[in-house]
C-alpha cells in the first residue's frame, strides 16, 4: 500500500467544499492530497504554502525565449 502525497497549501479565502464537507479558512496552511490541490488551485482557493511544496506537473512554464 502507497502514502497519499500530501502538499502543504495556504487558503487564499474562506470556503467550504460541497463534496466533502470540509471547511477552510483563509489565511490557514492546511495539508491536501495532490489531486484535491490541483483543483482547488485551478479554482483560485489555494496555492502552495512554499515554492518546493508545489508538484512539479502543476507549475507553471517558464516564458519562450525571444528570437
Amino acid at each position: 500500500m502507497s502514502a497519499t502525497k500530501t502538499i502543504s497549501a495556504k487558503v487564499l479565502r474562506d470556503f467550504n467544499d460541497a463534496g466533502s464537507e470540509s471547511r477552510f479558512t483563509k489565511g490557514k496552511t492546511v495539508p491536501l492530497e495532490v489531486g484535491v490541490f490541483d483543483n482547488y488551485r485551478a479554482a483560485g482557493l489555494v496555492e502552495a504554502a512554499s515554492e518546493d511544496a508545489a508538484p512539479a506537473g502543476g507549475a507553471a512554464r517558464a516564458p519562450r525565449p525571444r528570437d
